[in-house]
């Protein structure tokens, strides 16, 4: 079953073709050891065994044995490891909507779950309390409203919010008489919460205007995107780069391409999220010690730097830092300026000397004022402040020495050089995108981390076959 997993993901196809591949794909036939006339088993068997695979988190035993086919190969021969980390966004299977359509669709299963508890038919149902303008093709769609009316908008946004509301209360009453961890209500008591979280996360209800309900301005970070599968997030890779899904984590061996760990986070969560927890398991993976983990920007803070370290018991890490923050209006950043900690002294770029000197033992952070007086005759006061009539002050956190440090680390030709081996953990994701990865298969994260687990093995075991065929 396990190799049937793992040709499924090589060849990128469906249930139902994997075990029809069973009965007449010689290949498929060969690796699995299975006699011409017969097949492997029943579609249904294949989806439960995966689906106990994720329930016990043991997808990885398969993963962690390409990793010990590659290391039987020699492939993971050096005493200690340099690992790299990169994540790529994975979009969701689930449904995407707008608020009209996201809030609609959960008043839909609301509905449903209330009438399977209680018994009921369901359009009658529907009708008596109208709310069939949520079982069409589209709430949104059949509004005949006039979009570019704000008047006309808001009042739909109100009938909305009346129908989640009559919803809720058709839930409580289908809850009625039973107790709060009853099976038989599980669905309905999800759907409701639901259903109220999205109004939380959505509407308006009492707006300062007292015009009815609106749809609240900006987004909510965290936001749910979609009612059949909860778990997926509004993510960017960029600023240009958006996506709704997940965002797989992956964890390579820079000499040779193997990957060690894999991990499926949130789609608006940071890159480094659980970067730690990542390395660590690389090492575990190959048995041996990371040495050195390379990583992007993204990955540079310090806290995440002593993170890392503590997880793998010193590794260094090989990552850019950002460069020093612009404040709104200036070109002048820190970095221009001269800083002397130990006597308290900062020096501009036109040679002034900062007036007085203070810091906060509550965050340790350092600030630096300039007089006035230098500064309001300054030729490059333009460039440094964007206030009329005061100085510049510098704010530096406590992690400035260091973060200095590594800025000028990361311009030597050294640093450069090690920097490059980054790329091959690009190398292994453009090969598991190559086996599907960047389109999530399933409803949520544990099966998106199955699936990612699987491809991980798949492009593992690729790598082992070359080392035993030798170039070609």
């Amino acid at each position: 079953m396990c190799i049937a997993l793992l040709l499924q993901a090589k060849d990128g196809v469906s249930d139902d073709e994997a075990i029809q591949r069973t009965a007449y794909d010689l290949r498929w036939k060969v690796s699995l050891g299975i006699e011409l006339e017969d097949k492997l088993c029943a579609k249904s068997t294949l989806q439960m065994f995966r689906a106990k695979l994720v329930l016990h988190d043991a997808f990885g035993r398969i993963f962690q044995a390409s990793v010990d086919e590659c290391r039987r190969e020699g492939l993971l021969k050096r005493k200690k490891l340099d690992v790299a980390i990169d994540t790529t966004p994975v979009l969701g299977r689930g449904a995407v909507k707008d608020t009209f359509n996201l809030i609609s669709d959960q008043i839909r299963n609301v509905v449903h779950a209330v009438v399977s508890v209680e018994g009921l038919d369901r359009d009658e149902f529907v009708c008596e309390h109208g709310l069939t303008r949520h079982f069409g093709s589209s709430f949104k769609g059949q509004a005949e409203i006039d979009w570019s009316d704000a008047e006309q908008k808001r009042a739909l946004v109100g009938q909305l919010v009346a129908d989640a509301k009559v919803a809720l209360a058709l839930a409580k009453t289908g809850l009625r008489g039973y107790a709060k961890d009853a099976e038989h209500t599980a669905d309905l008591r999800a759907a409701a919460d639901l259903l109220a979280e999205l109004l939380l996360q959505d509407i308006n209800e009492s707006p300062d205007d007292e015009g009815g309900p609106e749809i609240k301005q900006g987004t909510k970070p965290g936001r749910i995107v979609s009612t059949t599968d909860t778990e997926i997030r509004h993510g960017r890779k960029s600023a240009s780069n958006t996506f709704e899904g997940h965002k797989a984590s992956v964890a390579a061996d820079t000499e040779t391409g193997v990957i060690l760990a894999t991990d499926v986070l949130p789609g608006n969560a940071h890159d480094s999220q659980g970067s730690a927890e990542l390395a660590k398991a690389a090492g575990e993976s190959a048995e041996q010690q990371v040495d050195t983990v390379l990583a992007d920007t993204a990955y540079g803070s310090i806290p995440n730097r002593e993170a890392i370290a503590d997880a793998t018991k010193g590794a260094q890490v090989i990552a850019k830092v950002g460069p020093a923050a612009k404040r709104k209006g200036v070109e002048l950043t820190v970095e221009d300026f001269s800083i002397d900690l130990s006597n308290g002294v900062a020096t501009c770029p036109a040679g002034k000397t900062s007036s007085s000197y203070s810091r906060d033992k509550k965050d340790a952070t350092h600030t630096f004022s300039f007089s006035r007086h230098d500064c309001s005759t300054c030729p490059l006061r333009p460039k440094c402040t964007s206030s009329k009539v005061g100085a510049r002050k510098l704010r530096l956190s406590k992690h400035y020495e260091e973060l200095s440090r590594l800025r000028k680390q990361q311009r030597t030709p050294e640093f450069k050089k090690a920097y490059r081996k980054r790329t091959r953990v690009e190398h292994r994701i453009g090969a598991l995108v190559r086996l599907g990865v960047r389109q999530a298969k399933y409803i949520g994260r544990a099966k998106t981390k199955c699936q990612l687990a699987l491809a991980a093995a798949v492009a593992n075991l690729v790598l082992a076959r070359r080392c035993v065929a030798g170039p070609a």
